[in-house]
């Protein structure tokens, strides 16, 4: 089949390749909207195109560095906190969880650690039952490091250690209680929990059943709570039919008529002072979210004997937009409740997963757990011969963790606590003011007869105001934001846009063909 050719068109030569090659270089330099590439394909003199060249490249590299800084920029921070745009009333939160543990760990007319203390040290006669229970206490109290011969320190306690403990518990005598200004049962309100500073009482925390799994061991009635949750979650908060009078509990508005209030009888003869190195008196609190296990030896204040105490609430709550869910939790510093599954824990939060790595760690370590600590049948309990190994294992965790931070290395061993935030979460800030209260001439002026063998303590609980402002967690730089500031560089310094890739793939591939099927060849004819 013979080609025809117009009047000024002449079949193509059979070139080299590279001839060709240049050929159709030099056609892509004159089309294209790459800026600076027509001169490459013009006939110039050598300095001249060396000179563009080393233009280009410098260009080029300037491009390439700004890309590189704003993906960098991405990689490391997607995410901005800021704040809200409107305040958030305080009925959406639950009010907090209040934990009360006395400082004097048992009854004391059932059994005192002072008294028995004081036998082992005169060597005073000492029954089987009060030996054991001394022991038990140990764990509890501050360990005794003069006693060291004096009792046995086994390294594991049997099953029948919780059952003591709770026989010989501390009472915690409430009366005129208050919440949202009515008057109600104070036994109603606290329910007994074990926490590490022994049995303590929580007011507004979830049931047992609704935190742990079903594989953890429970004791009695402890963390029972008098209602199971009703539609309240930390990510959406209450459901519109909630009503009024949920549980967890809210408070409906602000102000220390609409909080809690109570008064707590503390007889002379229930103080102990030998339990603990301080001997201070009184009562731990600490405030806290009701899904979380409080640790009142690591955050509280106090409740000191005699005096009246104050605390003005101020809710932390942040949140987290649909957006950052995309990015890897690692990136956005947070996890969605779904995303992280505890083996302990049914609800994940931040100081749940490390109690559980502390409880694992532990008995990694030391074979055992704490008596607070949340385990299965199978594990066992640590006696007062391994209170320095559950130390210096809670230390190492905390120095380990500490490290990794300051080391700022992202890998990921297997002995990690990966305790990242939850994304949606509140915590309760508290100011507190206490003064003395001379309770005694109250009850005179009201023509009452005070008791001069008990101490009265006051504690009030409300929140500052009806509405607290939020921090949300939000998109910083999004895939679009990124594209656009990768084109935005692209084009100040070599004017490269998608049309310019566009052309790049039209010449590798249709212009192509198509001067093959005109020509006869793929480069065409030179220009």
């Amino acid at each position: 089949m013979e080609t025809k050719f117009g009047n000024d068109e002449s079949p193509p030569r059979k070139n080299s390749f590279f001839k060709n090659v240049r050929t159709y270089f030099r056609e892509y330099c004159n089309c294209t909207s790459i800026h600076g590439f027509r001169y490459f394909g013009e006939k110039r003199t050598i300095f001249e195109r060396i000179w563009w060249i080393i233009i280009f490249l410098i260009c080029l590299i300037a491009c390439i560095s700004a890309i590189y800084g704003v993906y960098r920029k991405w990689e490391g921070s997607p995410v901005i906190v800021n704040f809200a745009n409107q305040g958030t009333p305080i009925y959406q939160i639950p009010f907090p969880a209040i934990t009360i543990c006395p400082e004097s760990k048992s009854f004391q007319p059932v059994f005192s650690y002072t008294r028995t203390m004081q036998k082992m040290l005169s060597n005073a006669s000492v029954t089987p039952a009060e030996h054991t229970t001394f022991e038990y206490m140990s764990l509890i109290c501050k360990y005794q490091d003069k006693l060291n011969s004096s009792y046995s320190k086994p390294d594991i306690f049997p099953d029948d250690f919780f059952e003591t403990v709770h026989k010989i518990k501390p009472q915690l005598l409430l009366y005129n209680c208050m919440y949202l200004g009515n008057t109600d049962t104070c036994s109603r309100f606290f329910i007994p929990i074990m926490t590490d500073e022994g049995v303590c009482y929580t007011f507004n925390m979830l049931d047992r059943g609704e935190i742990y799994n079903d594989n953890v061991v429970q004791f009695r009635n402890y963390q029972r709570a008098p209602r199971n949750m009703s539609n309240w979650s930390v990510e959406q908060g209450y459901a519109a039919d909630a009503g009024l009078f949920p549980y967890p509990a809210r408070a409906l508005f602000a102000g220390a008529v609409n909080g809690l209030s109570f008064n707590i009888i503390t007889p002379k003869t229930y103080l102990d002072f030998a339990c603990r190195k301080s001997s201070l008196q009184g009562y731990k609190v600490i405030l806290h979210s009701p899904m979380r296990i409080p640790r009142p030896s690591q955050q509280y204040f106090r409740v000191p004997l005699d005096q009246s105490v104050v605390g003005a609430v101020q809710p932390v709550m942040i949140s987290t937009s649909d957006k950052v869910q995309m990015y890897n939790p690692k990136r956005r510093g947070c996890y969605f409740p779904s995303e992280r599954r505890l083996k302990l824990f049914k609800i994940y939060t931040s100081l749940n997963c490390k109690l559980e790595c502390l409880t694992n760690f532990t008995l990694r370590t030391c074979g055992c757990v704490n008596f607070f600590m949340p385990r299965d049948n199978e594990t066992r309990i640590c006696g007062t011969g391994k209170i320095t190994c559950m130390r210096n294992a809670e230390n190492f965790m905390q120095i380990k963790d500490l490290h990794r931070k300051l080391s700022k290395k992202d890998f990921k061993r297997a002995d990690d606590c990966d305790c990242l935030p939850i994304c949606t979460d509140v915590t309760y800030d508290v100011e507190t003011s206490q003064t003395d209260w001379d309770w005694k001439k109250s009850y005179s002026a009201h023509l009452l007869k005070p008791t001069n063998d008990s101490h009265l303590s006051s504690l009030t609980i409300f929140f500052k105001s009806d509405n607290f402002v939020t921090s949300e967690r939000n998109e910083l730089y999004g895939p679009i934001d990124f594209l656009a500031n990768f084109g935005g560089l692209l084009g100040l310094f070599t004017g490269f846009s998608v049309l310019s890739l566009m052309e790049i793939l039209y010449f590798l591939s249709i212009r192509m063909i198509c001067n093959n099927r005109l020509y006869g060849y793929w480069a065409g004819p030179e220009m």
